[in-house]
């Protein structure tokens, strides 16, 4: 829409976020601002015919701020600068471009490497059965173990688990590291999906504070804000979400002489309060203080599985069983109990400053099961104890940003403490009518603080734009567990496992510069160093061996290219490096001999890609989104779990570094949204991996190795469709999801340590109905057809079957 056609508006006065809207909805415009920077400024009114751009000017008129078009159709809100022009003076054309208050979905084609986002309106849509249900959909990204507890494990384009790839919450890490039995270790991370606004997800190392000591990517979630919950032109507000699910009930009692430890097949129905989600939001905003409290809590008994599928695969000749949960039989040690308690607090001073202090507890009971099971008994899969977690999270947060293109200051100080007990839960001996016990309680807490400060400056480098961020990160992790006894087939009771006991600290320095080489040109660069100091505190820790250190610089270079408006082309290369962690070098229940000689991990991953961001494609007022890109990760001196060799009554696993793994694929994102219809796809191919050794490379998992089990589909499809009827007050749509076979063949070595799945399609239809502009009601069937399935990196656990979804939004 030209600047120049005469719209007519009737916007009264009121706070300037709340005109900025108006504005938008009249003009089809949508603007990207701070949040902060429009903290307490009001805006005059504006009414009467006239062009858009002076009605923006008026808006903005004596608040410091303006208006400016930084190229591919993106309007940005900032403090105080020249306004951007025309040759002739006018103010320069504004094309649309698609904001919502959860983040701006089409930043990943406007950029110059691997990003992703899933918007709140996605996480509504996506939210199952468990918190990694969001991530269907998004390209080269998997939570892997999904429905096997309650925690996220992100896999991102095959990397996994080790700190491999992070997950943080506001900027804070929880790490959680478990040992699984043979099949691995996951990494551990608590939330629940009502306390999301919004994610973005980077592929590979990142130039960020979250980015130190991180090779696989960084999957970064924001919590609720008060701006989230109060409705516009407000100054406080509530929004109640209630939710009910069939297809779960209660677990049995896990004790040996229950008669109920045979597996259920009468699933119940939609209002047996065995399976519902709450939460409760209050937010408000003031002159200079905003606050926001909430609650949540989720009830999940254990689901059941599909009817229809298939239940074996094939492997040299023969079927083997995909799980021992046959179709529509109850799934054991599928249930969740979770509470999250919420709040923040933000104090504005002066137009500057701005500090926020958070506090979030996340308390949960879920049922889990060693994936070791599998290569058991089927009578000795049985309904265990659940295990119990805690996850507390302190943030402290500070921006200032004065009039100055200098200066956008930020400082985070934080701490998380994740505490609690898990169960290993190997095989049990059944001797009929009695199952014996091989309950394994493990405890283990472990607190993460974490320090970081950096500051963007908008400046120039021979007559040029140059956008500098750079800052400084620190983080320390402090594990500690109590040894436990592992029951497991040898003549002694038990065998008495003791886990890594330290400390593991991570300080970074970084920057990464933007310079805009010509008016569709630009370069990136950025170095960071990374250095990391590990210490083994165990009682028994080798005086003499209990520390390790080092360090290495990263550089990362990249171009971007806009051919023509809307169309960009880039290549990126970009380094990173993971240092060991304590269980790999200094002490390790996973019986696995610690090797203090380990090499640290480093990336080299290339990528190639095309961004299209286009609007009025085919009607008026639309936007259509797409990226593809190709990519080639490979890391060098991966760490992998190899055979001991140490002889009878020492472990049989140790770790060791390999020369390379490497990965390569095609990525394909898409969105269309015209108001009225909206479509999402989400291709993933890879068409290569090694792992190389000294002699030479081979294209079959490591013997052995975690990676067998984190290895994904050669090829994952998503796509969503949907409308908008009625005045948008009635959504409808549909999304299907499909996982093709495991990307490498299984051999004779890992059969039974290596997490199998059939090639499968899934559907699901949703719809939500306005009732007012204040409540709506939203409907889902997930798994419409009913399939028996095991989901891509889910171990021997069973997706749900069908299950239908209600739910309440009432924002008061």
């Amino acid at each position: 829409m030209a600047q120049q056609q005469q719209l007519v508006f009737d916007i009264p006065a009121q706070p300037l976020s709340s005109a900025l809207l108006a504005y938008g909805r009249t003009t089809a415009l949508q603007i990207s601002v701070d949040a902060a920077a429009v903290r307490g400024v009001s805006a005059p009114a504006v009414s009467g015919e006239m062009a858009a751009g002076t009605a923006l000017d008026r808006l903005l008129a004596g608040t410091g701020l303006y208006w400016r078009n930084v190229g591919n159709g993106r309007i940005v809100v900032e403090r105080a600068g020249p306004l951007a022009t025309g040759e002739d003076g006018s103010a320069i054309l504004l094309d649309p471009i698609s904001v919502s208050p959860f983040g701006d979905g089409n930043t990943p084609f406007q950029e110059g490497g691997a990003t992703a986002h899933i918007s709140q309106a996605q996480i509504l849509r996506r939210r199952g059965a468990t918190p990694g249900d969001i991530f269907k959909g998004t390209a080269g990204v998997i939570a892997a173990a999904n429905h096997n507890g309650s925690q996220l494990d992100v896999n991102i384009r095959g990397m996994q688990g080790q700190n491999r790839v992070k997950v943080a919450i506001d900027g804070t890490q929880q790490t959680s590291t478990t040992w699984r039995g043979y099949v691995g270790v996951d990494e551990r991370v608590y939330l629940d999906p009502d306390m999301i606004a919004a994610i973005d997800i980077a592929k590979g190392p990142s130039g960020d504070a979250a980015g130190a000591g991180t090779t696989g990517g960084v999957v970064a979630a924001r919590t609720l804000n008060a701006s989230d919950i109060v409705p516009e032109g407000e100054t406080q507000g509530w929004r109640l979400r209630l939710g009910t699910s069939d297809n779960a009930d209660a677990p049995p009692n896990s004790t040996p002489s229950n008669p109920e430890y045979e597996q259920r097949d009468n699933a119940p129905g939609l209002f047996e309060d065995e399976n519902y989600s709450g939460s409760l939001a209050y937010g408000y905003l003031g002159e200079n203080f905003d606050l926001l409290l909430a609650y949540a809590t989720r009830k999940r008994g254990n689901y059941f599985a599909g009817e229809h599928g298939p239940t074996t695969y094939e492997f040299d000749g023969r079927d083997y069983a995909l799980s021992f949960t046959q179709p529509g039989e109850e799934v054991f040690n599928s249930s969740e109990d979770s509470q999250t308690l919420m709040t923040k607090a933000t104090y504005y001073w002066g137009e500057d400053h701005r500090i926020q202090l958070g506090f979030t507890r996340h308390e949960t009971e879920f049922g889990e099961s060693m994936g070791s099971l599998m290569f058991q008994q089927d009578n000795g899969f049985r309904q265990v104890k659940l295990s119990d977690m805690t996850a507390d999270t302190y943030t402290a947060r500070y921006r200032w940003q004065p009039e100055s293109d200098l200066i956008d200051l930020k400082a985070n100080l934080w701490a998380t403490d994740v505490y609690g007990t898990t169960r290993a839960v190997a095989a049990s001996l059944y001797f009929p009518p009695t199952i014996l016990p091989a309950d394994e309680p493990r405890y283990s807490e472990t607190q993460t603080y974490g320090a970081d400060v950096s500051n963007k400056s908008l400046t120039t480098l021979f007559d040029r734009d140059l956008t500098l961020q750079y800052g400084v990160s620190y983080q320390l992790e402090d594990i500690n567990a109590h040894e436990y006894c592992s029951r497991v087939f040898t003549n002694s009771i038990c065998v008495v496992m003791k886990p890594s006991i330290g400390t593991r600290e991570i300080g970074s320095l970084f920057t990464t510069a933007d310079l805009q080489l010509w008016d569709n040109v630009n370069l990136t660069g950025g170095l960071r160093y990374d250095a990391w100091r590990l210490k083994d505190e165990a009682p028994d820790a080798d005086p003499n061996g209990s520390e390790r250190d080092g360090g290495r610089l990263n550089p990362t270079i990249g171009i971007l290219w806009e051919a023509q408006p809307g169309l960009q082309f880039y290549a990126r290369y970009a380094e990173g490096v993971r240092p060991p962690t304590l269980r790999e070098t200094m002490g390790s229940d996973a019986n696995a001999t610690p090797n203090p000689d380990l090499k640290v991990e480093t990336a080299h991953n290339y990528e190639l890609g095309t961004n299209l961001l286009r609007h009025d494609v085919i009607q008026s007022g639309d936007t259509v989104g797409v990226k593809l890109s190709a990519f080639h990760n490979s890391y060098d001196n991966y760490v992998s779990r190899v055979p001991s060799n140490g002889g009878p009554g020492q472990p049989v696993f140790t770790f060791d570094n390999i020369k390379r793994a490497s990965f390569t694929g095609i990525e394909l994102s898409g969105r269309y949204d015209s108001g009225n219809v909206f479509a999402e796809t989400s291709v993933t191919y890879y068409t290569g991996y090694e792992f190389c050794y000294t002699e030479g490379c081979q294209d079959v998992a490591v013997q052995y190795d975690y990676a067998a089990n984190h290895l994904p589909p050669e090829l994952m499809l998503s796509l969503t469709l949907g409308a908008k009827l009625m005045d948008e007050r009635l959504t409808l749509g549909a999304t299907v999801d499909r996982a093709g076979a495991r990307m490498a063949p299984l051999t004779t070595s890992d059969r039974q340590r290596t997490a199998m799945w059939e090639p499968y399609t899934v559907g699901s239809v949703f719809a939500s109905y306005g009732i007012t502009d204040a409540i709506s009601v939203d409907a889902r069937v997930e798994n419409l057809s009913d399939r028996y399935y095991i989901d891509a990196l889910d171990g021997w656990t069973p997706s749900p079957g069908r299950t239908v979804s209600l739910g309440l939004d009432w924002r008061f």
